[in-house]
Formats: structure tokens, sequence, C-alpha cells
């Protein structure tokens, strides 16, 4: 009995092991079309591993780098996330990182990343104490946004679907040779869109029915009517901060961050012929 008893409990272990191995090694089914587009985009991949991840079949392997790259089940590409070395950023982005206020902490990781119909990003992920922030390069140093760290960057790092035809019009319209970096979709419904503009980063804001609200970006330089308006109506502030806004309602004006010693901050919007609004 005891013999038994032996080997069954060897036949239950080798059974146990067995299924954990069938677990970590476990294969899904690749259609044949992305095969194909995966084998014509990325040739010298190698250890390629699938799996399906919010209805998207996703590639990791390595080409030079350790790389993620997502598609659709027919084919089509969507994503490629790469884990690079700081060293092999754009010269122009690692220039505007070390000039920037995040220069001194901790570099954690960096990535590149590549999205259908967008332009090729840089993320940087930096860390002081318990903060952590991602920091979005363009290829050419602008630094398109920053937001805090969230455990899984590569479902953030996804658009939210292919920019409807209404705004990609309207973009093309109103910005020629823009070039789209983000699409954001806010609890409100709005759209933001973050694209590239004569050597600005530029926010697009739309409604839920794609119509344009406004466009935003920051500014070094304002006009001497609105700083000479400032200085005389806010004499005790300084300007922390400038925005440009083009908007569908109120037109177009400066949004003006002011700061002061032991006086709560102000927002004024003023016109470039310094009426305050």
């Amino acid at each position: 009995m005891k013999l038994k008893l032996y080997v069954l409990m060897i036949a239950l272990s080798a059974w146990s092991l067995q299924s954990c191995d069938s677990d970590d090694d476990e294969s899904i089914s690749v259609p044949i079309e992305l095969q194909n587009a995966f084998s014509s985009k990325y040739p010298n991949a190698g250890n390629v591993k699938w799996e399906t991840k919010s209805g998207y079949y996703v590639a990791d392997f390595h080409d030079g780098y350790e790389t993620s790259a997502w598609f659709m089940p027919d084919g089509s590409w969507c994503m490629t996330e790469t884990d690079i070395p700081y060293t092999k950023l754009p010269e122009a982005v690692k220039k505007s990182f070390e000039k920037s206020e995040y220069k001194d902490w901790k570099k954690d990781d960096v990535d590149m990343l590549e999205r259908q119909g967008m332009g090729t990003m840089y993320v940087i992920e930096v860390e002081r104490q318990d903060q952590e922030v991602d920091l979005y390069y363009s290829e050419d140093g602008i630094l398109i946004k920053s937001v805090v760290d969230t455990d899984d960057d590569r479902d953030n790092y996804l658009p939210i679907s292919q920019l409807p035809a209404k705004m990609k019009s309207f973009i093309e319209g109103k910005y020629p040779e823009a070039k789209i970096m983000e699409i954001d979709k806010e609890d409100s419904g709005y759209t933001e869109v973050d694209i590239l503009h004569n050597g600005s980063s530029k926010e697009v804001l739309f409604n839920r029915g794609g119509d344009w609200i406004s466009t935003s970006w920051d500014v070094d330089i304002i006009p001497v009517t609105v700083g000479t308006t400032i200085s005389e109506q806010f004499p005790e502030y300084h300007i922390d901060n400038s925005e440009y806004f083009e908007t569908s309602s109120e037109g177009y004006y400066y949004l003006i961050e002011l700061e002061a010693d032991n006086m709560p901050d102000k927002k004024i919007k003023i016109t470039s012929d310094g009426t305050i609004l």
C-alpha cells in the first residue's frame, strides 16, 4: 500500500511540473497575415514571444534591444516600444533633458516609441524619492508632455485610435505640415491632440462632436503691450508662465500666470493689445 501511494505521489508531482511548464510555454495562434507582416517589418527579430493584450497581438523580441510590437489581428502595425540606453538618445533630446528641471533626477528607463500615423517620441522615466515622472520628447528635443509615471506604461503608450477624419482634416488645414505626436481622450469626452507645428508643441482640443475648441502652447516672449499692462495693473507680481490660446469662442489671447510674495497666485487672460478679458 505504501509503495502504491509513493508511486501515485511521484506521478502527481510529475504531472504538476509538466502542467507548470505548459503554462509557462503556452503559445497562441497567430494569424498568418500577422506573421507575414511581422516578419516583413522585423526580419532580424530573435527570441520572439507572442501574447494577446487589450485586443492586440503583442510580439516581444530582441532586435538589437528589447522590443515590443503591437499589431491588430489583420496584421496592421500599431505601435513599437523599444528599450534603449540613454546614450542612444538623439543628441537634441539629451541636450534638452540636461537643461531641464529634471536633469538631476535619477534616470530609470528610456523608451523609443513609434506609433502608426504619429511622430517618433522618446520617453525618459525619472524618479526622485517617491516621485516618478515620464518625459515625452520629440526627435528634435521638444518636450511634448510630462506625466506622473504609472505601472503599465505600454497601455498608456497606445493611441486611443486613429484620429477621426474631421479632426485630422481640421489640423491639416489650420496647421499645415504639423506632426501628430499624441492623442488623449479626456473623461469629459473631449479629445486632446498634441502636435508639433513651427517648432512648438501645441495642444489642440476638440469636443465630443469633433469640433475645434482651442489650441494652446507655451510662449517665452510676450508683446510689449502685454508686459506693460501687467506691470501697471499688477506691480507686485511677476510672470511665472505664459501660454498663447487660439479659441473658437473667445478669440486669441495670452493666459498669464502671476506670482508674488505672500500673495495668492493669479491667472489673467489678456489680448495682444493689452486688453484684459
